[in-house]
């Protein structure tokens, strides 16, 4: 398991223009002390950019979002003090399948999400083996968390409350000693649109 307490800070902007979408991330890196940890379009036709750096440079590069985005800017958000696990599973930095025990977190707001997943890793000693924000399975986001049964529990039981307050839960599961050929096969069974 990863042990990073190190906080980090990221820029969601979701476009509506797979085109656009490639046009004002290239604007957004060339004007702003920013990296990407994501971006890529999203089914159906949608162009997903995320960036992390300073709370500044963000705001700076969310600016020329809603500049150069226009119509097609569907949503820019700043969501920062989250851990730097988060912002490494987003970008593809995952953990192997526990035998111990899974939990599966669904919601349909990304912003929810990212914090409900932060709430999740400051509360339990838990990994990512999946993290998809609106990509793939239709506009829901989901993550996947893997440790001992206890602490896949709590971290579960703690993120879904966050979203059931916020409204934004849409289902959660915990599955103790997952079978091997689950095991197997769940990451290969994800949707990779």
């Amino acid at each position: 398991m990863k042990t990073s307490g190190k906080k980090g800070n990221i820029l969601i902007a979701e476009f509506k223009s797979i085109s656009r979408g490639i046009m004002v991330t290239d604007s957004m890196i060339k004007s702003a002390e920013v990296n990407i940890v994501q971006a890529g379009s999203l089914c159906p036709g949608k162009y997903l950019t995320i960036l992390d750096g300073e709370i500044s440079a963000l705001t700076s590069a969310g600016k020329i979002a809603e500049e150069q985005g226009g119509r097609h800017l569907f949503s820019n958000f700043v969501v920062s003090g989250i851990s730097h696990r988060i912002i490494e599973a987003i970008g593809g930095d995952l953990a192997e399948v526990s035998s111990d025990a899974v939990g599966i977190i669904e919601g349909p707001h990304m912003a929810d999400l990212i914090n409900s997943s932060d709430i999740a890793v400051d509360s339990a000693a838990v990994d990512f083996i999946e993290y998809r924000l609106a990509r793939g399975c239709g506009v829901n986001s989901f993550f996947i968390i893997t440790g001992t049964f206890s602490a896949v529990n709590e971290a579960t039981d703690n993120a879904s409350r966050f979203l059931g307050e916020r409204g934004s839960l849409i289902a959660y599961r915990v599955i103790s000693a997952p079978d091997r050929q689950v095991v197997k096969w769940m990451k290969s069974s994800l949707c990779k649109c």
